[in-house]
């Protein structure tokens, strides 16, 4: 007869190893299920965090930090620039897999079961049905939560539907080349439809560039963008292309005894596709929900509650983006004609916050030369 666990985790990246690790120290025994080989492959990320972000969750990057990065030089289709800077460093280029695998150690040293090679097949109440290294296997858990990703099995299972327009397509890789690494580049054109292209420098040397579309074919699309920025196309990619969620964060991400976190319960920056930081908060909100279960008895439901910061947050992002994603090409360049003349880089560069847009919506027009752009503050409210 299997062991009865309190909590089984699917999926091994940020969101389900913090699910995993906060139940365990709070006296709740924890495995966490991965189907793939090895802890943070293939990598499909960015992997560019917020400083304010590191700060908040107390997440410790130092040994996985590759470049600090102090500003962002955003550009309209017609490459009317804005750029947005700071004298000290506001994100972090971290090596992805390192931080996963390190939050993996940090969850053994608790007391976390990691199984690899092992794939959910099916949820009946507290039995899960998995594939392990090619073999039938079950595992009998009071609670179960889905850390699975975009295209979340465990989402599925729990007969959770989204639309297509709730994914975007992303393709990235490293490029070799010449950067100035204190520095991100968004790149807004029709390659990059409803989403946008960017370069993160790693180092002077190295960049990740990539693109996130709603076209279906990325890689045209991916294509057609490094022969207009005349980027070099000598690249490599662990895992070239990926899906991310760009729709509203699930707000029922609880069904019986199964819950989601991360990209499974699109908790995830509309506008940039972000989900590291967010992940981990909402699963420490998810073992604060499990733990209330089994000490006090409260519906594994007041996840929900627990995660209504972050869900603010977080539809302010698709908030943003749906407004973005109204305007044509010609529209965005009379846009960011008008931001610069209004110095809505200065703003953002005194107050803009890459993780919580509520810190600087808010005193959008209380800055004289932000009031020309009262017409679009309204347009977007509205959305």
């Amino acid at each position: 007869m299997s062991f009865l666990h309190s909590v089984t985790v699917v999926g091994a990246g940020p969101a389900g190893l913090s699910t995993a690790l906060e139940c365990q120290k709070r006296g709740w025994d924890a495995v966490v299920i991965e189907e793939h080989a090895e802890i943070g492959k293939p990598v499909n990320c960015t992997g560019l965090i917020s400083r304010s972000g590191v700060e908040e969750t107390g997440l410790d990057i130092e040994k996985i930090k590759l470049n600090s990065v102090r500003g962002a030089r955003i550009y309209s289709p017609n490459h009317e620039m804005l750029e947005v800077k700071r004298s000290s460093p506001v994100a972090y280029v971290i090596d992805r897999a390192a931080l996963d695998q390190s939050m993996a150690e940090e969850a053994k040293a608790a007391g976390v079961k990691i199984m690899l090679e092992t794939k959910l097949l099916d949820i009946r109440n507290e039995t899960v049905f998995v594939e392990e290294k090619r073999r039938g296997g079950l595992l009998k858990s009071k609670v179960i939560v889905g850390a699975d990703g975009p295209n979340s099995k465990t989402r599925e299972l729990m007969e959770i539907s989204k639309k297509r327009e709730d994914f975007a397509h992303a393709y990235q890789v490293r490029v070799n080349g010449s950067f100035d690494a204190g520095f991100v580049e968004l790149y807004f054109g029709s390659y990059a439809k409803d989403f946008f292209a960017w370069v993160v420098p790693e180092n002077k040397e190295w960049a990740r560039v990539g693109l996130a579309t709603s076209n279906i074919n990325v890689r045209e699309s991916f294509n057609s963008f490094l022969k207009e920025t005349n980027l070099e196309a000598n690249y490599s990619c662990d895992m070239c292309s990926a899906l991310i969620p760009v729709g509203l964060p699930l707000k029922e991400p609880v069904k019986g005894n199964v819950l989601l976190v991360g990209d499974a319960a699109f908790q995830t920056k509309s506008t940039t596709g972000g989900g590291i930081l967010t992940g981990i908060n909402a699963g420490k909100a998810a073992a604060k929900a499990i733990d209330d279960f089994y000490k006090s008895k409260k519906p594994l439901t007041n996840y929900s509650k627990y995660l209504k910061p972050i869900n603010k947050e977080l539809e302010l992002h698709w908030k943003l983006r749906k407004y973005f994603n109204g305007l044509s090409n010609e529209k965005l360049d009379k846009l960011f004609v008008k931001m610069r003349k209004a110095k809505v880089g200065e703003f953002l560069s005194e107050h803009g916050d890459m993780d919580k847009p509520s810190r600087f919506i808010g005193k959008v027009l209380t800055r004289p030369s932000m009031w020309r752009m009262f017409p679009e503050f309204v347009s977007f409210m509205v959305k």
